[in-house]
């Protein structure tokens, strides 16, 4: 019997161990590369700038050998809700980038994208619309950064 719970309990530390030894192997695929990034000195685009360092995590030590110039900005519109009573704002962030090789002056990907619309409502108080106006610029600016990582992890691959 007491063999019986000693095996069970050699398996179940076995198990439990493999499991979290498998976090300690993960790497981000981007970290290899020294990417310099700039973008205009307003706070959305210092924001993006941030974000993008943040997610990125690229190697500082060396020297830089891409440089990623990139801008955010914001459209906003009005739209019906779905039963057609209220007036919702939809806000949309446009990504416009470029991704250079440093050495060559080479452009190795430029383009734009857009995020998926945030919608909040509209209030009768001019705080409370300026509020929620800026806590939606912060969510669509990290969802963009999240989104320039990908572009920029399939581009650099390809390179590779």
């Amino acid at each position: 019997m007491f063999f019986k719970y000693k095996t069970i309990f050699i398996i179940l530390i076995i198990l439990l161990s493999g499991c979290s030894l498998n976090n300690s192997y993960h790497r981000n695929e981007l970290g290899n590369v020294s990417i310099l990034i700039e973008t205009p000195s307003d706070r959305d685009n210092v924001l993006l700038k941030e974000n993008l360092k943040r997610l990125i995590n690229t190697n500082q030590k060396s020297q830089s050998k891409y440089k990623l110039d990139a801008s955010i900005s914001y459209n906003s519109s009005e739209t019906l809700s779905v039963r057609g009573l209220n007036v919702l704002n939809s806000t949309k962030a446009t990504i416009n980038y470029r991704l250079v090789e440093i050495d060559t002056e080479k452009v190795i990907k430029s383009g734009s994208f857009n995020s998926f619309p945030a919608l909040s409502s509209s209030s009768s108080s001019l705080y409370s619309n300026e509020i929620a106006r800026g806590h939606i610029k912060d969510r669509l600016n990290l969802v963009s950064a999240q989104k320039m990582k990908l572009i920029l992890k399939v581009t650099l691959s390809r390179l590779n």
